[in-house]
C-alpha cells in the first residue's frame, strides 16, 4: 500500500446544492422586482465563496 503525504481532497456535495439555490433566488428576485430575493441569494452565493477551501 502506498503512502503519500498529500492530504485526500473531499468534495462537499451540499455547495452545488446551494449555489442552485443562491441563483433560483437571485434569478426570482430579478424576476420579481424584489431586493430582498436578490439580497438573500447574493448574501448566500457569498457565504459559499468563503466557505470554499481550494
Amino acid at each position: 500500500m502506498k503512502r503519500s503525504d498529500r492530504p485526500t481532497r473531499t468534495r462537499r456535495p451540499l455547495n452545488p446544492v446551494l449555489l442552485g439555490i443562491a441563483l433560483a433566488l437571485l434569478i426570482a428576485g430579478i424576476v420579481t422586482p424584489h431586493a430582498l430575493l436578490v439580497a438573500a441569494g447574493l448574501i448566500l452565493a457569498g457565504f459559499i465563496g468563503v466557505s470554499h477551501q481550494p
